[in-house]
């Protein structure tokens, strides 16, 4: 299965690479042909999106609906979700609507539909998760996810948050499953503000429904007593289920029947009756833990799961923490605060073990991470915060100060609303996601993200390999959204400006929003902290505009401009006044730089513009405390495995909502990592390699806010640095805050403890991880690559195809047999003999080039035996016998391989296991392996990992003897073939370096008052 692995990684390159240390980073991906010169160009194969088709993907016909049929709640159902500061410590109060007259404006009401739509809205994208349930390699059933005995340990074991107004159910109720009911008679969401009539609503237009249909079900059921009494045992907490389905029990995710489960069709029919035999049916529990039933491709589950924004970006208030985290009330939410404390593992490989190595995979991104390509994959595991979306007003203000970006017709077609022209171009927009890639603006941002998380699936799933990759991408075009896609066009008209309201509109009273900053100050606890350091942040915050505001302001003077040269030195003794500055594109400069006149110039006047220090503080009140600016990773010196994210590159899957300003991004330079295997001593960064991103966009992060810093730890754009506590009370935020900014200002505080995180082995596994220069996440046992017997046809196809699948498996045997038998009946003993040789040859080659002769020397015995019968077969006398006899055995051996080779990509040898890979190896050694890298590259890192493999089988090696077996054969072969082989997470942010412990001191109380 090795070297069927081997086969798969040759057959998927598709370029080869310049010769340099690390060759494939220098490349840009692949694009699929036809796509790479035109990303703008309509798909006009591209097939409609459910609600616009009328039919699901396996043919259930449902009603068709266009934007009217979804319009937005505009209740204040959430009225108690992000509660807001009063004015004194530990008093919170609803976020106001009104305005003085006690009236919800039409501008307050489309905030509120905004609220209701980040929280409860999938838009379609029940649709994607289906087809993920029930076809994505047996990694996640989000059914198994809600299980409802799990409900009082949901945050401890995976950071979900359970939905108020809803308890366990312990009873297998609904067809076998556990799923969470209300807390009596109907789920209370919060005291409803019912004024519908003030402002302008979207006209309600009902879809016309099918005959016979139950309630207001879009589909006609196959069974509609059954299924009337079904949906009689889901929660019902009265919102219009044909649009947002029904509660889960988890905030984030809602249940929707699926119409290919009750459905009035013979598929469907038979998907109910597989359904009771296999989960209703079964002894015991074993849907919820046998591989074979819930990663089964033909099981079809009754329920499909929509993903709202919440799902990811609602966690507990930094300002009002649940008494019990497992049972929070509404007040004790935030939606813009983002869920830190969720773990990807648990929620998108949650029918996986740790024996997997898929499993240490999603372990390795930290919790309160997401991977925002892991579907989409980039080939790079890059995961980067669940970021809090803070002051939106004031970062939008810095956006318009910062250049605008030329955009293309594409990203023209997306709405605007940074600038006031509509079809500005160049425009004004922030730099969305940690690489700053989303840069068509806000509006497209937003949208983009839905996109992301599954609308429109249909044609998404066309455009890449979803999940496994290795295979060119192709844009997701605009134009092919607004003609296919009613939820697209429901979005752009109705649902992201109520986004865009929802995190812009400000109290009429107060001037604050609900993303304005959550002050350490407010708490019963912080402010006393506060006040006692108060000199102490005074003098911090002279240091922080002295040495941080740079990248940490979103307010600068008058003609502030950034640019990064390494040849900066020649801008550096310019004294012109003005605030523009040319900055190293090198950390180790760093120090040097601040030393500069020209770095003097602007301190000078930044310091004049902060003023003095004042409570409240003028300079830090509307301020974003970033410039949203893109800086390059040569000079932040962080991890940059998300800094050269892929994705968002000319001709590849989010092309259309990335600008030509980010598409023409010079490449950054040489990257300086720390390779484990080159042997080289490290500096005094601890690197001691590099490897070259290519051009093209990749290769930037945009700083980070600083805004409630507090509360937001740990640190780093992958939460990395820093304690982890998984306590979200006020004191567990401080005391993460405390770990993670200590780390962040002493390099010297980085070092191994008893608090470090799963995967980092440093301190109590040194035999495997000791030398390593900070955070590698290393596999916590020894793991493989598992797939169920019943996807490996599927995983075959999706990366060769399947004419080239049937080809190795099927047509090649039979074409190898059938010539075979040819030969029997017309070929000579000297032909044999010429056959025999050419098999000693091929076998001889593979077995030098492969080296795994160096594992199993005696396979040599077979080409040696093959070219001994051939020259036999020359030599001694012919026999008319020899020949048929010969290529009849070669038939009959052709004929077993097929069917074997068959038997295999159809399940039926079982499952596909390649392993073991061994306790310790780091998971980017092969989550990073570029499909773009040299075919070379790729063959002797696939032959490098069959010979590790082979080696810890045959000798029986465990732990730190199999991980060196293991590393001696594959690590630098997998290194060469790498995307990123910048593996230290918690590595950069130097810039503290130069302060003393004094300034450090004060610079940290002033952060904590931000």
């Amino acid at each position: 299965m090795t070297l069927a692995l081997a086969g798969i990684l040759a057959a998927s390159s598709v370029a080869a690479a310049e010769e340099n240390a690390y060759p494939a980073a220098s490349l840009p991906p692949a694009t699929q042909p036809g796509w790479d010169s035109a990303p703008d160009q309509l798909d006009v194969s591209a097939p409609p999106d459910e609600a616009q088709g009328g039919m699901t993907e396996a043919g259930t016909p449902i009603s068709k609906r266009n934007e009217q049929c979804f319009p937005s709640e505009q209740r204040d159902l959430f009225s108690q979700v992000d509660r807001v500061s009063d004015g004194t410590p530990g008093g919170l109060r609803p976020f106001n609507y009104r305005d003085a007259d006690n009236k919800v404006s039409p501008e307050a009401r489309n905030a509120i539909r905004g609220k209701n739509t980040w929280l409860l809205w999938g838009e379609g994208n029940e649709v994607f998760w289906g087809w993920v349930q029930q076809h994505g390699y047996g990694l996640a059933d989000f059914l198994i996810l809600m299980d409802s005995r799990q409900r009082g340990s949901r945050f401890k074991d995976s950071g979900l948050i359970n939905q108020p107004g809803m308890k366990a159910r312990t009873d297998k109720k609904v067809l076998g499953l556990y799923l969470d009911q209300a807390d009596g008679d109907k789920i209370r969401l919060q005291q409803a503000d019912n004024d519908i009539d003030a402002g302008k609503t979207e006209p309600v237009v009902r879809p016309a429904l099918p005959p016979n249909h139950a309630g207001r079900e879009l589909f006609t059921p196959g069974e509609p007593e059954k299924y009337k009494q079904v949906l009689a045992q889901l929660a019902d907490d009265g919102l219009d289920t044909t649009i947002y389905g029904y509660p889960s029990g988890i905030v984030g995710l809602r249940l929707f029947p699926n119409p290919d489960f009750f459905g009035n069709t013979p598929a469907a029919r038979d998907a109910r009756d597989y359904w009771n035999q296999r989960v209703e049916q079964a002894a015991g529990d074993a849907y919820y833990t046998e591989s074979s039933i819930n990663a089964d491709p033909k099981l079809v589950r009754p329920f499909r799961v929509s993903m709202s924004c919440g799902f990811c970006h609602v966690g507990p208030h930094p300002l009002s923490p649940p008494a019990n985290v497992e049972a929070p009330e509404w007040s004790d939410l935030s939606s813009v605060i983002g869920d830190q404390y969720w773990t990807p593992v648990k929620t998108f490989t949650n029918l996986k073990k740790p024996h997997s190595f898929l499993y240490q995979f999603l372990a390795s991104q930290q919790p309160g991470t997401i991977d925002t390509s892991l579907v989409s994959t980039d080939h790079i595991n890059n995961s980067n915060t669940i970021t809090a979306i803070f002051d939106v007003p004031a970062r939008l203000d810095r956006a318009l100060a910062n250049p605008p970006e030329e955009q293309s017709a594409s990203n023209l077609m997306v709405p605007h609303v940074e600038d006031p022209q509509p079809k500005a171009n160049p425009r004004h927009t922030p730099r969305v996601l940690v690489d700053g890639s989303d840069s068509i603006g806000v509006f497209g941002a937003l949208s983009r993200v839905y996109v992301n998380i599954g609308t429109y699936s249909e044609e998404w799933k066309r455009l890449h390999n979803t999940v496994i990759g290795f295979k060119p991408q192709r844009p997701f075009t605009v134009s092919t959204l607004l003609k296919n896609s009613v939820y697209w066009r429901t979005a752009e008209r109705y649902r992201i400006p109520y986004l865009a309201a929802f995190f812009t509109h400000k109290d009429k009273n107060t001037g604050g929003n609900v993303a304005s900053p959550m002050y350490l100050a407010d708490t019963v606890i912080g402010r006393p902290m506060i006040d006692a350091e108060r000199d102490l942040s005074s003098k911090g915050r002279a240091v922080f505009v002295q040495n941080c505001a740079v990248c940490h302001s979103s307010k600068q003077p008058s003609g502030f401009e950034l640019r990064f040269s390494r040849d900066w030195r020649q801008h550096a003794s310019a004294a012109t006044g003005q605030a523009s500055l040319t900055l190293p594109m090198d950390y180790a400069d760093w120090t040097e730089f601040t030393k500069s006149t020209a770095y003097g110039g602007y301190v000078k006047q930044i310091a004049a513009l902060a003023g003095a220090a004042s409570v409240p503080d003028p300079f830090i009140k509307d301020n974003f405390l970033s410039t949203d600016i893109r800086v390059p990773v040569t000079l932040v010196g962080t991890n940059s495995a998300r800094a050269v994210a892929t994705n968002a590159m000319r001709g590849q899957m989010w092309d259309n909502f990335s600008s030509e300003t980010y598409k023409n991004l010079p490449a950054v330079g040489p990257v300086r990592f720390f390779n484990p295997y080159s042997g080289k001593p490290v500096d005094a960064w601890g690197n001691n390699d590099v490897y070259y991103p290519p051009a093209g966009g990749p290769g930037y992060y945009r700083p980070a806010s600083l805004i409630s810093l507090w509360a937001t730890a740990p640190f780093l754009h992958n939460n990395a640095l820093g304690e982890y506590t998984h306590d979200p009370s006020i004191a567990g935020r401080l005391r993460a805050f405390e770990d993670g900014i200590d780390k962040i200002l002493w390099k010297a505080r980085r070092i191994p403890s008893a608090n470090d995180r799963p995967g980092d082995l440093r301190w109590d596994h040194k035999d495997l991880a000791g030398g390593d220069q900070g955070f590698i996440y290393r596999t916590t046992e020894a793991t493989g690559f598992d797939f169920p017997a019943n996807f490996i046809r599927p995983l075959a196809e999706s990366m060769l195809g399947p004419f080239l699948t049937n080809v190795l498996t099927t047509y090649l045997w039979i074409g190898l047999g059938l010539a075979a038998l040819v030969l029997a009946l017309v070929a000579r003993q000297r032909h044999a003999g010429f056959a025999l040789a050419l098999i000693a040859v091929l076998i001889a080659v593979l077995l030098r080039y492969s080296r795994v002769d160096s594992v199993y020397p005696w396979l040599w015995l077979v080409p040696g035996i093959a070219a001994v019968a051939a020259l036999l077969l020359w030599l001694l006398p012919q026999r008319r016998w020899t020949a048929p006899v010969l290529f009849v055995v070669l038939a009959g051996l052709a004929a077993f391989a097929g069917m074997q080779a068959n038997a295999f990509v159809n399940g039926r040898l079982g499952d596909l296991n390649i392993g073991p890979l061994p306790k310790g190896t780091p998971v980017n050694l092969l989550m990073n392996l570029n499909p773009e890298a040299a075919r070379g590259d790729l063959l002797e890192a696939a032959f490098g990992v069959t010979r590790g493999i082979l080696r810890i089988r045959k000798e029986q090696l465990s732990d730190g003897e199999a991980l060196k077996a293991f590393e001696t054969e594959a690590a630098v072969p997998l290194l060469r073939a790498s995307k990123c082989p910048d593996f230290v997470l918690d590595r950069g942010h130097w810039f503290a370096e130069a302060l003393t412990d004094e300034e450090k001191k004060q610079l940290k109380a002033f952060l904590k008052t931000l």
